[in-house]
């Protein structure tokens, strides 16, 4: 029995040694350190799929095509920016509960996915392939985690000039709208950035965006102050009832609303809507309703020329 205790003893060791030494075998490749801790990235990845709109869309700014994504017609209606996916780009899933086998069908060599749904999955995910894992949401600044993560991404596809152009360009252009707007006298002015939609209960609800989200920081970047000043939130946002915009003191309001859901519209809400200061001195200004304002990159541009175009009356 002694002997037999000893000899499972050797076996479990032997095992352990072999797994410890799976576990740190040399990448051959490069070792991208992500929200997950790191992942090994053999060669420069050909056949990615994207799990989270943004990732798709930074994967597109780089110039690659992805050969999969999550909910591909929910990309197209939400997602407006200059580059689109192929035809032959592939769906896997929801973006809460992608396919497995569809992606395991798929056969990439490299996922991108978000923390808030990582925490599910990853195991599973990171057994398919290299999978790179990102938190759009833990930090102080969503614009600085933007740009952070579309470079780690462009590294892992070996497309760091691309990324560091891009980022010029968008550099180049936030610039560009923050001089055209103080050319215009519009400089400094204070603004309030809401999308506005009927909930699952049928109750009006409005996001007010807080200091850290991205598009507060793209517009303070174009030189506009966000005069929401509730606590910056998880997402970047306040979630409020509609009565709430009879306590807003700001001299713009720019906000997002689907065209079959015009809540400022509504019989209920009309008066209120008319009797607003920033309402009544035209300036509430509605963007496209396929302003995206949880994008990468080319969302940021999007965004920039929409502000400019709809405070200058271009």
């Amino acid at each position: 029995m002694r002997v037999l205790q000893m000899g499972l003893a050797l076996a479990l060791l032997g095992g352990l040694g072999l797994s410890a030494s799976a576990q740190t075998a040399p990448c051959k490749g490069q070792t991208v350190t992500h929200a997950m801790g790191q992942t090994c990235v053999s060669g420069v990845p050909k056949r990615v799929v994207a799990l989270e709109w943004a990732y798709a869309e930074d994967v597109l700014a780089l110039g690659v095509q992805p050969v999969g994504v999550a909910d591909i017609k929910g990309y197209n209606e939400y997602v407006r920016i200059p580059v689109t996916l192929a035809a032959g780009v592939q769906d896997v899933g929801t973006r809460q509960q992608p396919s497995l086998e569809k992606l395991r069908a798929l056969k990439p060599d490299l996922i991108l996915t978000t923390r808030l749904r990582a925490a599910q999955n990853y195991p599973q995910l990171a057994a398919i392939a290299p999978t790179l894992v990102f938190d759009t949401y833990g930090g102080e600044s969503q614009y600085g985690e933007m740009r952070s993560t579309f470079s780690v991404i462009a590294g892992a596809l070996g497309r760091s000039s691309t990324a560091r152009q891009v980022l010029s360009n968008l550099d180049a252009r936030l610039d560009r709208v923050r001089g055209d707007l103080k050319a215009a006298g519009r400089g400094g002015e204070g603004f309030v950035f809401a999308q506005a939609y009927t909930g699952g209960g049928g109750t009006p609800t409005m996001r007010l965006f807080t200091k850290n989200s991205m598009v507060s920081q793209i517009l303070e970047r174009l030189g506009l102050v966000n005069a929401w000043k509730a606590q910056p939130q998880p997402y970047g946002f306040t979630e409020v009832s509609l009565e709430a915009l009879a306590g807003l003191n700001t001299k713009n309001f720019l906000y997002v609303t689907q065209k079959e859901d015009a809540v400022f519209a509504a019989p209920s809400i009309k008066p209120l809507w008319q009797g607003l200061p920033f309402v009544k001195a035209g300036r509430a200004y509605a963007l496209d309703e396929r302003t995206w304002t949880f994008g990468g990159p080319l969302s940021a541009l999007t965004l920039a020329n929409g502000i400019r175009d709809r405070l200058l009356g271009r």
